[in-house]
């Protein structure tokens, strides 16, 4: 595991352990941390350690020189804005990595910087057929076992969160808001699409999605999946992926083209038409309880205000308040309507039925699936390193314009 991988997820393991120190009642909150601590004495080795004291470093620094932020009073949207950017500053430091590593290794050089086996979040295809070998096999990708890892962790958030991690968590989200915004300054005016070319167009994120499944779940049979696993295109997967985009032709060059119109000329342009993961989270947050919830007793709108700020607010276009639960495959729980609700918590809310799920913890729950269950998949199974060896990726970048399925 390469440090910047592991400073993430242990800052995600340390945003609990202060959740947990700060909300502190009863003994559970102990257990907890007891829990936490026994956990990392399991996982943990050198770069781990590593990370954790430059964590706690950074926060003896912060210390010093201004109190802690209490998690209570930090606003949703600050909360979720630097979350997100911490994250992008993250996958920023990973791609250099990612991309120095390469560049040596097709030098003939031996990297010295390690391959971060987190871009295989970004091996959909990789991820899906190794999580259908380990659930149907029981076998494992010796090869990007942090793609399997991803794509099982991520259904789960799903499951429970629904499309969270869309606006929590997912760096191309945000730097699609920042396109937008360029957009909307160099050619100022919010467009919106007819409502019948709005539906037509979030079907291409689904087209994708069914696309992806057909290759996961059928194209490859059950008795040709390992031997797919060790073929030295699946090897490749990740540079094979990096050269599509880096190595522009004329199709991935219209296919980059298209994803960049979209993004910059409607708000949440890629999340909404193109994303695929996205799809895919907003089909199995169907199923999960946690949604925003309207009390309408408590709304401005049962005195008489015709208000529909939550509304207004939604990036997503979402009519919230006409609802009483948000079920749209659009939400993304990212809290703005409440946010702009006069009457806040009062009226609007994320949770179940009978649950509130304030913003903190909504991140904790995040942090604990995406961030702090790899630590485990990592120290415990020994799902996450890839296991090609250097002279082998060496070999596969040397054939990569010829290798095929």
């Amino acid at each position: 595991m390469s440090l910047l991988e592991a400073l993430t997820m242990t800052s995600g393991l340390v945003y609990l352990v202060l959740l947990l120190w700060q909300g502190r009642s009863g003994w559970g909150w102990t257990l907890s941390l007891l829990l936490a601590a026994a956990l990392w004495l399991l996982v943990a080795d050198s770069v781990l350690w590593l990370a954790l004291g430059l964590v706690a470093t950074t926060l003896a620094l912060w210390l010093r020189y201004r109190p802690l932020l209490m998690l209570a009073h930090i606003d949703s949207q600050r909360l979720r804005t630097a979350t997100r950017q911490l994250l992008l500053l993250c996958w920023v430091l990973v791609a250099v990595q990612y991309v120095v590593h390469i560049g040596q290794l097709g030098l003939g050089m031996t990297p010295w910087l390690v391959r971060p086996d987190v871009v295989d979040g970004f091996l959909p295809i990789a991820g899906g057929l190794g999580l259908r070998a380990w659930l149907g096999q029981g076998l494992t990708d010796p090869h990007h076992p942090a793609a399997t890892v991803t794509v099982l962790l991520l259904s789960l958030s799903a499951l429970l969160l629904g499309r969270a991690f869309c606006a929590w968590f997912c760096p191309l989200g945000l730097v699609g808001e920042w396109l937008h915004g360029l957009r909307s300054r160099l050619l100022p005016g919010e467009w919106t699409p007819p409502r019948w070319l709005d539906a037509v167009m979030r079907g291409q994120k689904f087209l994708v999605l069914a696309f992806l499944l057909f290759i996961i779940l059928l194209a490859v049979p059950a008795a040709a999946l390992p031997g797919y696993l060790a073929s030295p295109y699946h090897q490749a997967a990740d540079m094979k992926m990096g050269a599509f985009f880096f190595n522009l032709t004329l199709i991935s060059g219209l296919c980059l083209g298209w994803v960049l119109l979209l993004t910059a000329t409607f708000r949440q342009g890629f999340c909404r038409y193109l994303c695929p993961y996205g799809a895919w989270f907003a089909l199995l947050g169907l199923l999960t309880p946690v949604r925003i919830r309207r009390d309408p007793a408590r709304c401005l709108r049962s005195l008489g205000h015709d208000c529909d700020k939550c509304s207004r607010a939604c990036p997503s276009r979402i009519q919230v308040h006409q609802l009483i639960a948000v079920q749209s495959l659009e939400c993304t729980s990212c809290q703005s309507c409440v946010a702009a609700c006069p009457k806040r918590a009062d009226a609007l809310h994320l949770g179940t039925q009978g649950q509130r799920l304030a913003s903190r913890q909504l991140l904790g729950l995040l942090c604990l699936l995406l961030l702090v269950l790899p630590l485990l998949a990592y120290g415990l199974l020994d799902l996450w390193v890839s296991q090609t060896p250097i002279p082998d990726r060496y070999e596969l970048l040397q054939r990569l314009p010829w290798l095929s399925h």
